[in-house]
């Protein structure tokens, strides 16, 4: 699906909530592309039910369990090749499946489970209720019928903004200086990583980030 949308105008409401937010932004950092495609409702619950799998083991639950689970619900292939070696050879450092709980709840923005995504603060502490619980090995069917994907246009707008954010941040490490905003770098950076994913077409391990 491709949009043509005014992106000026769109990266000076970035700008404005970024000032807001307590990031310094310089205007001369490049705008999003012209035209950009979204991934589709299956890709992105698919990318959350992997995240969430992923996550759950590095927090301690059966790998072999969770695979087990991933393959119940038709989304093993969907696996990006760190969380595959994770899972399946425990190879990889958990901490970093813990902190993309940040691209999870980015996810469950974009697929409308949650009604806001403030980059002022963490993901809700009871986001772990909205997914399926491993340990009884439910399945996904009922989040899935809760999932409608947000349109193109909003989608744009938080990546714009997250992108924003992740320059102010990526500057301040580099000057040395105190990590602007409210929230701990990682929550921009995992962020920006769901949002950069769902309008690329790079896979998940690949999302550069670049500033």
């Amino acid at each position: 699906m491709e949009l043509f949308m005014d992106l000026e105008l769109i990266r000076n409401q970035s700008l404005q909530t970024a000032e807001r937010l307590g990031y310094n932004v310089i205007k001369s950092l490049p705008r999003l592309d012209e035209a950009v495609r979204t991934r589709s409702l299956d890709e992105a619950v698919k990318r959350l039910l992997c995240l969430h799998a992923a996550a759950a083991c590095a927090y301690g639950f059966d790998r072999k369990k969770a695979l087990s689970w991933l393959q119940q619900e038709n989304a093993n292939q969907s696996l990006a090749a760190s969380e595959r070696q994770f899972l399946e050879q425990g190879i990889g450092d958990p901490n970093r499946f813990k902190i993309q709980i940040e691209g999870m709840w980015t996810l469950a923005w974009v697929l409308g489970l949650t009604p806001n995504l403030d980059f002022g603060k963490d993901c809700d502490g009871g986001f772990a209720a909205l997914l399926p619980n491993l340990k009884v090995n439910e399945n996904s069917s009922s989040l899935r019928q809760r999932t409608k994907l947000r349109s193109v246009e909003e989608i744009i707008r938080a990546d714009d903004l997250v992108y924003c954010l992740h320059w102010s941040v990526r500057q301040a490490q580099l000057d040395g200086g105190k990590p602007p905003g409210k929230v701990q770098p990682y929550v921009v950076e995992e962020r920006r990583r769901s949002l950069d994913w769902m309008l690329s077409n790079e896979q998940w391990d690949d999302v550069s980030l670049d500033t």
